[in-house]
């Protein structure tokens, strides 16, 4: 009785190390760790969705590029701007790197500020270039 109770411990502890084993050597798909990449510099142009765009989407945290004036246009809509209040948005726009447009455009998305429509287009044209 004594043999057979050794056995099966030692059955079942033979099985506790092979399972531990297996999954160390020969992890699943879905408990593979995805390595922590650093964001880029610069998107290379060979995605469809920089990652840099990702991260920017994924930050909570406001910028400000020395706009604080723009503060003023919380809650208005895309044609609600006169072409003086037009005039701060180009203002700050042209002051920017191209670097800093998308995550100005975050920013100004987290104050609840909408750039006026005809700033959006000139927006989506420097982009694009």
């Amino acid at each position: 009785m004594k043999v057979l109770i050794l056995v099966i411990l030692a059955g079942a502890a033979l099985t506790l190390l092979l399972t531990y084993l297996g999954r160390l050597f020969f992890p699943k798909k879905n408990e593979v760790e995805e390595p922590i990449r650093e964001p880029l510099e610069e998107c290379c142009g060979a995605h469809e969705v920089c990652e840099t765009d990702l991260l920017i989407k994924m930050s909570e945290e406001i910028i400000y590029y020395e706009d604080e004036d723009l503060d003023a246009y919380k809650n208005f809509e895309e044609n609600d701007y006169n072409d003086d209040q037009i005039d701060e948005f180009r203002e700050v726009l042209y002051s920017l790197k191209e670097k800093e447009i998308e995550p100005w455009i975050r920013s100004l998305e987290l104050r609840s500020i909408i750039l006026p429509s005809t700033i959006k287009s000139e927006v989506v044209f420097m982009l694009v270039k």
